[in-house]
């Protein structure tokens, strides 16, 4: 899906926690510090115009607390019973976090490129 961004998405892996959207857990496939892609192994209904907290227990810091973040779905795909949700993160009550966490990505993304001579 292509997608709009205003910042680099990074490939990550976390549980997601979002009642509101569905009783399940649910499966980070992204983030940056504006925006997150999820799945869900269901089908969810979601409403276009509400914001929701979002929880996410992410995989590299699993013994802090989940990230707290206010989105709102941008866009909404389901395919073979499952759904993918892309988010814009409004306000974060962890906003700090996610930005130290974001950096802690990029640092390890930069680290892993290859050198080009």
């Amino acid at each position: 899906m292509d997608e709009n961004r205003r910042n680099i998405r990074y490939h990550e892996i976390g549980r997601v926690i979002a009642p509101d959207l569905c009783a399940l857990p649910g499966i980070l496939d992204n983030i940056s510090s504006s925006g997150c892609r999820m799945h869900f192994p269901v089908p969810v209904v979601v409403d276009l115009e509400r914001e929701y907290m979002i929880k996410i227990n992410l995989s590299r810091a699993p013994s802090e607390e989940p990230l707290q973040l206010m989105c709102k779905p941008m866009w909404v795909s389901e395919s073979e019973g499952t759904t993918q949700i892309g988010f814009s993160i409004l306000f974060s009550p962890d906003e700090n976090r996610l930005h130290e966490f974001i950096n802690f990505l990029q640092q390890v993304n930069d680290d892993n490129m290859p050198e080009i001579i």
